[in-house]
């Protein structure tokens, strides 16, 4: 449960007549437990409050309050009294009268604090602490943290001083705790994803949710167990550490600044223990400072990279997902041909294409809140494939265009953002000439789609339409009154001249191109105008805008992979 808004909470001091040693009563008792609620200044920390009340609103960004009523002192005649022993006599009145719990304060030693549902026992001895413990408990249901005989996990593995719920010092909860109290959004907690990516982490003891860009916490994992991180620094009297009742001897607060990394061990909501395990197991037995670094669950490694203004940055790397079975992971069948990919940067979208061995297309989607797979061809209701596809992206609607030869020959397009998959026959809409090899495909800034494929007779075809608009064909290879092509295409877009190139391997062996800007189609024999050896296979073609050189690597008839640049 979480615990939200103002709590009506009864403080009943409880007077035992054969305590031993005897009760001495304090002189207005029902002040001093009022001032350990609502405003306890302790005079190491520059009067800085260390009240129940305070604790509540700052560990909880003001989510939470409580509502202290100190009702008239009540006398039993017992040594030993337990949380409840109030029950019968008030317990259904305080209900009657709006309690959401109810407290008994005694005299005596500490260690007495405990918790049955309702109703709570803590003493005036006990640190302020204990009391936010136990009203938890009763208020929220949510359990301790701390080591207990019998777990397996060893006890120097507890989040201790961490976290409020393990050691009842009034140190702030871990993000885990204060999401499970509602105190902090699921939403400020990302979720890691990728071989390696950096976070802004917001000090947990600061008001939560965090400022924008940043997070309270990051998640590594989606089942149980799963870890979290997240940053700590002695940013107020409860994270310092402030005094304990009337002891005036200070609680130290959390053990040292910096990135923690704890592991999650169990899917109780309100952090009950399971498996004889800590609920929450410490996996970074001090706080790492900027440029310290942890390895940790499956690998990973953690560094803190950095001193930030409210906050510490992280970077988290998996070596693990270097290496990733992508089918697998979303069970999606078996490719029988090469994949294709592409990324959407729009929407934070990494997409992987291929064909199965049923010539359906299927998708492998990534993004930072998951992944998954979907059957592209039966989603669009389109033919199945005969060839591999090929993918691009459209900028301007977040939009992936994956082109394929279908069992018909002719070439299709499959495309989708974020919904339905679309579906076109390219060039069957323009009665173009069948595909005998794979098209390939890319958009330019003047929002112009082009693909070029090669029909029966060698030529390599374009097709080409704006934005919406109807689809265009043209052959390249006779515009440019060039060698034919014998086998596919790789295709490449200069955005310095804005001129759009072809390369491949011509009928003769030689790697040529051909390129266009608007206007006439030219060729250019490049292997045969380096004098270099003729190809054994298709070229691969790109351009690099940082130092603006073109580059065509082939594999030659020597075996060399061959470079023209």
């Amino acid at each position: 449960m979480s615990w939200i808004g103002r709590k009506r909470v009864a403080f009943i001091p409880l007077y035992r007549t054969r305590a031993i040693p005897p009760d001495q009563i304090p002189p207005d008792w029902s002040n001093l437990i009022l001032s350990r609620v609502l405003f306890d200044p302790d005079p190491q920390l520059s009067g800085a409050d260390g009240s129940l009340r305070a604790w509540v609103r700052a560990a909880s960004s003001g989510r939470a309050d409580i509502d202290p009523v100190i009702l008239p002192m009540q006398t039993i005649d017992r040594q030993d009294v337990l949380p409840d022993a109030l029950e019968s006599d008030m317990g259904g009145r305080l209900r009657d009268q709006g309690f959401d719990h109810a407290a008994i304060v005694m005299l005596g030693d500490i260690f007495a604090g405990s918790n049955r549902g309702f109703w709570s026992r803590f003493v005036m001895a006990e640190h302020t602490g204990v009391w936010a413990m136990e009203i938890i408990h009763g208020i929220a249901g949510f359990r301790d943290l701390y080591y207990l005989p019998g777990y397996t996990d060893p006890s120097d593995r507890a989040i201790d001083r961490f976290d409020q719920m393990s050691h009842s010092a009034l140190s702030h909860p871990t993000a885990y705790t204060k999401a499970a109290l509602g105190w902090l959004d699921q939403s400020a907690i990302v979720r890691h994803s990728g071989p390696q990516t950096d976070y802004e982490l917001q000090w947990i003891g600061l008001p939560q949710n965090p400022t924008s860009g940043r997070a309270a916490a990051v998640r590594i994992g989606d089942t149980h167990p799963y870890m979290m991180v997240e940053a700590r620094k002695m940013n107020d009297q409860f994270e310092t550490g402030v005094r304990r009742g009337f002891d005036r001897s200070k609680t130290p607060g959390i053990p040292g600044d910096g990135v923690i990394v704890y592991r999650v061990q169990t899917t109780d909501s309100n952090g009950g223990s399971q498996n004889n395990q800590l609920p929450v197991y410490l996996l970074t037995k001090k706080a790492l400072a900027p440029g310290e670094s942890a390895v940790v669950d499956d690998g990973a490694l953690v560094t803190n990279t950095g001193l930030t203004v409210g906050g510490n940055t992280v970077r988290i790397e998996m070596p693990a997902q270097h290496v990733i079975d992508r089918s697998a992971a979303v069970g999606a069948p078996s490719a029988a041909g090469a994949p294709t990919s592409c990324v959407i940067p729009g929407l934070g979208v990494e997409n992987i294409a291929f064909k199965d061995g049923a010539g359906n297309l299927h998708e492998l989607w990534r993004d930072g809140r998951g992944n998954g797979t979907t059957n592209l061809t039966a989603n669009a209701g389109a033919p199945k494939a005969a060839g591999d596809p090929f993918a691009y992206v459209d900028p301007t609607t977040n939009s992936v265009i994956l082109l394929y030869r279908g069992g018909d020959n002719n070439v299709h397009s499959l495309y989708w953002s974020t919904g339905a998959v679309g579906h076109d026959n390219l060039t069957g809409s323009v009665n173009a000439p069948k595909a005998a090899g794979d098209p390939v495909g890319w958009w330019t800034p003047d929002n112009v789609h082009h693909v070029v494929y090669r029909s029966a007779d060698g030529h390599l075809r374009e097709l080409w339409w704006q934005g919406p608009g109807a689809v265009q064909h043209g052959d390249l290879t006779a515009l440019a009154g060039a060698t034919p092509a014998a086998g596919d295409p790789s295709v490449y877009f200069d955005p310095v001249r804005g001129t759009n190139i072809v390369a491949f391997r011509g009928t003769d062996g030689r790697i040529r191109s051909l390129y266009w800007s608007g206007g006439p189609v030219g060729q250019d024999d490049l292997s045969g105008t380096a004098q270099m050896p003729n190809a054994a296979g298709d070229p691969w073609a790109y351009f690099s805008q940082a130092d603006d050189t073109h580059h065509v690597t082939y594999r030659a008839t020597t075996g060399h992979v061959i470079e023209l640049a």
